[in-house]
C-alpha cells in the first residue's frame, strides 16, 4: 500500500530507480482530510504520456459539504508521477497501491518443483495401496468385452460349420438305414428266420463301411481361399462380426476352416482388413 497528503504548498512526487522491473502506481480514494475549509479541491496528477512527453491530468474535484471523498477505483499510472493541488489548501489524502511486475523464476527452478511433484506423486500408492487399480479396470472391462465377442464369433463360426457337416453327413446315411429296414420288412415278409438273412447284412456292411469312411473326409479337404473367403462373407452378412485382431483372426481361420496355410491366413488377413 502506499498512500500520501497534498496541501497547497506540499505535492507528492513517486519515482522509481528500478530498471529491471515494470511498476505502476495504482491509486484508490481521494478524500478531504478533517481540517480541510469547505472550498473546491482539485486533484492534479502529472506523468509521461506513451511518447515521453509529460502530460497533466484531473483526478478528482472535493468540497466538504458536497463530495469529500472519491474513489477512483484502480487507476494506474506509470512512474515518474507528481501529485499536486491545483486549487485549494488541503488537506487531501491521496491512497493506493505501488505494483510491481517481478521476472520470471528460471526454469531450472520449475524443473525442480516438477520434480518434487512427480516423486510425490509416485510415493503416494505405496501407502494408499492400488489407487491406479481403478483406471486399469475399465481397459482391461473393455479387452474382456472384445474377447467375449470374438469368442462368441468364433463359437457362432463352428456352429455354422458343423451344421453343415451334419447336412453333409445326413443325407449319406440315411440310405443304409433305409436298405436295413428294407432287408427286415422282407425277412418278416418271407417267414424266415433272421440267420439267412446275415448273409445280405453282411455283404452289404462293406459298402456301408466305405460310405461312412469316406463321409468324414469331406469336411477335412481343405477349403480354397476363395470358397473361405465366400463363408466369411456370409457369415459378415449374418451380422457376425470377424475377430479385429490378427493372432485371434490366425487361430479363428485355423478352428473353423481347418486350414494351416500361412499363406492362405495371410491372404484372408489382408483381406478382412478391407473389410
Amino acid at each position: 500500500f502506499t498512500g500520501c497528503e497534498l496541501k497547497a504548498d506540499k505535492e507528492f512526487q513517486f519515482k522509481v530507480d528500478d530498471e529491471e522491473n515494470e511498476h505502476q502506481l495504482s491509486l484508490r480514494t481521494v478524500t478531504l482530510g478533517a481540517g480541510a475549509k469547505d472550498e473546491l479541491h482539485v486533484v492534479e496528477a502529472e506523468a509521461l504520456d506513451y511518447e515521453g512527453n509529460p502530460t497533466k491530468v484531473v483526478l478528482a474535484s472535493l468540497k466538504m459539504s458536497v463530495q469529500p471523498t472519491v474513489s477512483l477505483g484502480g487507476f494506474e499510472i506509470t512512474p515518474p508521477v507528481v501529485l499536486r493541488l491545483k486549487c485549494g489548501s488541503g488537506p487531501v489524502y491521496v491512497s493506493g497501491q505501488h505494483l510491481v511486475a517481478l521476472e520470471e523464476e528460471p526454469e531450472s527452478d520449475e524443473e525442480e518443483d516438477d520434480t518434487k511433484i512427480v516423486n510425490a506423486s509416485t510415493k503416494r500408492p505405496a501407502s494408499g495401496g492400488g489407487a491406479k487399480t481403478p483406471q486399469k479396470k475399465p481397459k482391461l472391462a473393455e479387452d474382456d468385452e472384445d474377447d467375449d465377442e470374438d469368442e462368441d464369433d468364433d463359437d457362432d463360426d463352428e456352429d455354422d460349420l458343423d451344421d453343415d457337416e451334419e447336412e453333409i453327413k445326413a443325407p449319406i446315411k440315411k440310405p443304409v438305414r433305409e436298405v436295413a429296414g428294407k432287408n427286415m420288412q422282407k425277412a418278416k415278409q418271407n417267414g424266415k428266420d433272421s440267420k439267412p438273412s446275415t448273409p445280405a447284412s453282411k455283404s452289404k456292411t462293406p459298402d456301408s463301411k466305405k460310405d461312412k469312411t469316406l463321409t468324414p473326409k469331406t469336411p477335412k479337404v481343405p477349403l480354397s481361399l476363395e470358397e473361405i473367403k465366400a463363408k466369411m462373407q456370409a457369415s459378415v452378412d449374418k451380422g457376425t462380426t470377424l475377430p479385429k485382431l490378427e493372432p485371434k483372426f490366425a487361430n479363428y481361420v485355423k478352428n473353423c476352416f481347418r486350414t494351416e496355410d500361412q499363406k492362405v491366413i495371410q491372404a484372408l488377413w489382408q483381406w478382412r482388413q478391407t473389410l
